[in-house]
């Protein structure tokens, strides 16, 4: 990955460090896009669990979705986002340093399934980019707020990683922030704006 890309979404993450009255920043790892990815997370520095529960076989374990708490200065997260930025590997949360890794992984374990209108339960890899940047515009405020849960934003790359979009909840409903790596910002949507 590009090293002024990097540094402008580790400066974007980590503007004061990570102090314990700063945000703490999660990355939710889609181990399906990779076969390395759970071995990674696995044999990092890094605290991390699988949305997952229970015993899982080793190719659902492979496959699983994990939440890993990165940590500006350490290698397992310098080498998770040199490897996987720009790969749609998963999507960042960032949340209060209040909220432990467990408590914000049984939050968003809640969104691993969802029904059709005619009943049918579907996986829901809202964990993915590509998902969530088509999901989120379409929320409404009280579905993102319910979606964000303890969370404050969350990150999700777009054009192969040269960009990030940010959402937030603000008193209007959703905001939503374009970022090109290393420039200004891009533009900004609203909740009802589909890209």
């Amino acid at each position: 990955m590009d090293k002024q890309v990097l540094d402008s979404l580790t400066a974007m993450l980590w503007p004061v460090g990570d102090g314990q009255a700063t945000q703490q920043v999660y990355w939710l790892l889609d181990g399906a896009r990779d076969p390395q990815i759970a071995s990674l997370v696995k044999s990092g520095d890094l605290d991390y669990e699988c949305l997952f529960a229970g015993e899982l076989h080793p190719r659902l374990q492979a496959a699983a979705p994990y939440l890993v708490h990165l940590k500006p200065e350490s290698p397992g997260t310098a080498l998770l986002l040199n490897l996987g930025w720009g790969q749609a590997w998963g999507v960042l949360a960032l949340a209060p340093s209040e909220v432990p890794l467990g408590q914000l992984r049984l939050h968003f374990k809640k969104f691993l399934r969802v029904r059709t209108e005619d009943g049918k339960e579907l996986a829901f890899r809202f964990y993915d980019p590509r998902v969530l940047t088509v999901y989120l515009p379409t929320c409404t405020a009280a579905e993102f707020t319910v979606f964000l849960g303890p969370a404050s934003r969350l990150y999700a790359e777009f054009d192969t990683g040269q960009g990030v979009r940010v959402f937030r909840p603000d008193a209007t409903g959703i905001w939503a922030r374009d970022y090109r790596l290393g420039d200004a910002v891009c533009r900004t949507i609203d909740s009802k704006e589909v890209s």
